[in-house]
C-alpha cells in the first residue's frame, strides 16, 4: 500500500487547522472543545483500548472508515491534556490524510500496525509530523495565543518584572505553565507553540 503525504509547510497546517476550527468552533473559545468536535461534529466514536501504548507506541489510531477513534485507555483516564492532544492528532489524520484511511483496512491494533510498516519510516515520519503540528495549532490556535501571551507578559511586567526578564527561568517557566493550563495542553504542546509563532523568541534580549 504505497502512501506519501502531501508535501505541507507549517503555515498550510496552520490554514488548515484555521479551517477546521472557522468550520466547527466558531465561537472561539478556550480550551477548545476537542472532544466535541470529534463525537458531535464529525461523529465519530471513541474507543478506549487497554495496553494500547504498550502494543503500538501510539496514543490512538483512526480507523479507515474515519468513524472510530481507538485511544489508550489509561490515556483517556488519566492523562486528560495528552488525550486532548491524541484526539486532535487523529482530527488530523481525519482532515489531512483520509485518501490513506480510505485505501485500506483498519479496525484492529494489529491493522494499524501493519499501515504503519507498509507506509515506510521517511513517510511514516513525516505524516506523523504533520498531525502532530496540526493538533497543536488546532488547541492553540495562533490568535487566541498571542492575545493571552500578552495577557500574561503584561500582568508580570506590571509586577516590576522588564519585558527581556520573561524569558528567564523560572519566569519564562510561569508563562508556559500558566498558558498550558488555560488551553488545556501539556507544556511540552504550549512551549512549541509558542516556539514556533516566535513569542518567546520576542522576549530573549539582543546581542
Amino acid at each position: 500500500m504505497p502512501f506519501t503525504p502531501s508535501f505541507l509547510t507549517y503555515e498550510d497546517l496552520r490554514d488548515a487547522a484555521d479551517g477546521l476550527l472557522a468550520e466547527y468552533h466558531p465561537k472561539g473559545t478556550i480550551p477548545v472543545p476537542i472532544e466535541e468536535i470529534v463525537e458531535f461534529d464529525l461523529s465519530m466514536d471513541v474507543v478506549p483500548l487497554e495496553g494500547l501504548r504498550a502494543q503500538l507506541d501510539v496514543d490512538a489510531f483512526l480507523s479507515n472508515d474515519l468513524e472510530w477513534v481507538y485511544v489508550d485507555q489509561y490515556v483517556l483516564q488519566h492523562a486528560p491534556a495528552r488525550y486532548r492532544f491524541s484526539l486532535a492528532h487523529e482530527v488530523a489524520h481525519y482532515w489531512l490524510h483520509d485518501q490513506l484511511y480510505r485505501e485500506c483496512s483498519i479496525q484492529s491494533v494489529a491493522d494499524w500496525a501493519a499501515v504503519q510498516h507498509a507506509i515506510g519510516e521517511q513517510d511514516y515520519r513525516w505524516f506523523e509530523w504533520q498531525a502532530n503540528n496540526f493538533a497543536g495549532l488546532v488547541l492553540v490556535p495562533g490568535a487566541l495565543l498571542k492575545a493571552r501571551f500578552q495577557v500574561v507578559t503584561e500582568k508580570l511586567s506590571a509586577a516590576g518584572l522588564a519585558p527581556k526578564q520573561l524569558d528567564r527561568h523560572p519566569t519564562r517557566a510561569f508563562v508556559i505553565s500558566d498558558l498550558a493550563k488555560q488551553f488545556a495542553v501539556s507544556e511540552q504542546t504550549m512551549e512549541i507553540r509558542l516556539e514556533r509563532d516566535g513569542l518567546l523568541a520576542a522576549l530573549r534580549p539582543g546581542p
